[in-house]
């Protein structure tokens, strides 16, 4: 994106969270129907003139985009997933729609990368909603903030790159080993960030060395983490490394919907003024789908769009006392799951607890790329790298795994990660089978 249009977005962001959001997240529940109502009719209208996949719909469900009930009207719509976005690409956008639209492509470490286009109104209503949460965090303008995640170096370039506009500095989460992580915390020693802002993987790396190697940083307020799953231990390691709470934020490249931790901690906060969410039940499951309808994208709408993630909750409130609905967590993908050979399913929750028990274990990653086996990297604290350590580490490994309907798994020790163009990290890919 260009930087100086990015910035004039994230200002006119933060002009609608002094305008708008700051008092919205108070609002009374007719207060939020009368909102999302206002802006859903908008968007359906628009999508019946402008937006050929849904001009098709439309008709062929009877669904009138000027009625005074849009809700009512959208649920008519089946639920859109990613599989017909990436079939029919085109239909979805109005080429006339995208000249001042934002690109984004979705990881794509499942083998389906989608680019998705996402007008101004849609990004400046995000960036307000995510200086709200920065606000919640105590953070004040210009703030410092060390950034470890989407910094991809050139060969050219540093492992440590400073914005003196922002007052953000970005290190390469490409480079985390001991001694990059000596150099990092040197330099923080000296710049005294104000925040961290991290992937949760590279955070769990920082809080690890911190607390090995006894190097604090008394600036720190607080620690915003997004784009892989926060699993819950890690709050209470950054606590003990850094004595700062965790705040997490979820969104995705599709920008349907975002949700937000409050310093309460409780649950994760809809930011209902951005999309309209709905939780439906899976089949003989006690989760909930997460479907979302984004309400300011006119380059490419998606109505009622499959974020292909889960919640084990229903809306609730929180003790914080904003109106915006709650859920519990966001903890994994409908399709995290393993397949053993004989085709049943294994939660990756199941594997995380296992490996959380390995204290010699630094990081992990597992790649299936089909049934019945697994490709395990693993890297070690290097203290603990000795051929006894890792002859019974492996035998512990294949016994749990082999316990799993006859899982195959190949085991490598190594530094060599598969990471997105971003530097996304996740502790299981599940390719394509």
């Amino acid at each position: 994106m260009n930087l100086f249009y990015d910035s004039i977005l994230t200002f006119r962001g933060i002009f609608d969270y002094n305008r708008f959001l700051s008092r919205s997240q108070f609002f009374t529940n007719d207060q939020i129907i009368d909102y999302q109502k206002y802006h859903l009719k908008k968007l359906l209208i628009h999508c019946q003139l402008h937006i050929p996949w849904y001009s098709k719909k439309f008709r062929q469900f009877d669904i009138n985009a000027h009625s005074s009930d849009p809700f009512r009207e959208l649920s008519k719509l089946p639920i859109l997933t990613k599989d017909e976005v990436l079939l029919n690409h085109s239909d979805f956008f109005n080429v006339n729609f995208l000249n001042k639209s934002l690109k984004f492509h979705t990881s794509g470490t499942t083998g389906q990368p989608l680019l998705s286009y996402t007008s101004s109104n849609q990004w400046i209503k995000e960036q307000g909603c995510i200086w709200r949460q920065w606000k919640w965090a105590d953070y004040s303008f210009r703030d410092r903030i060390a950034i470890f995640r989407s910094y991809s170096p050139d060969a050219n370039e540093p492992l440590i790159k400073l914005d003196r506009l922002k007052n953000w500095c970005y290190f390469s989460v490409f480079n985390m080993d001991d001694t990059s992580l000596k150099k990092y915390f040197d330099f923080l020693d000296k710049w005294k960030p104000h925040f961290l802002r991290a992937y949760p993987s590279s955070l769990l790396l920082l809080s690890q060395y911190a607390l090995k190697h006894n190097r604090h940083i008394p600036s720190l307020k607080a620690a915003f983490v997004a784009s892989e799953s926060l699993h819950p231990d890690l709050r209470g390691i950054v606590d003990r490394a850094f004595n700062i709470p965790v705040f997490d934020h979820y969104g995705q490249a599709e920008t349907t919907c975002m949700f937000h931790d409050c310093e309460e901690h409780k649950g994760m906060h809809v930011d209902w003024e951005y999309g309209y969410v709905e939780l439906l039940k899976s089949n003989n499951s006690p989760h909930c789908n997460i479907i979302a309808t984004n309400l300011h994208n006119l380059a490419m709408p998606l109505l009622r769009y499959d974020t292909g993630d889960i919640t084990d909750s229903e809306w609730k409130s929180c003790s914080c006392k904003r109106t915006s609905p709650v859920i519990n967590k966001i903890f994994g993908r409908q399709d995290d799951f393993i397949f053993s050979s004989d085709g049943s399913k294994i939660s990756t929750v199941n594997i995380y607890t296992f490996f959380s028990k390995f204290s010699e274990i630094k990081r992990f990653q597992i790649v299936q790329n089909r049934i019945g086996y697994l490709n395990i990297t693993i890297s070690l604290h290097s203290d603990l790298n000795n051929q006894s350590n890792l002859n019974s580490l492996e035998n512990r490994i294949y016994s749990y795994f082999t316990s799993f309907s006859g899982l195959k798994i190949s085991t490598a020790y190594s530094e060599d990660w598969i990471q997105s163009p971003e530097g996304k990290f996740s502790s299981f890919i599940q390719r394509s089978i």
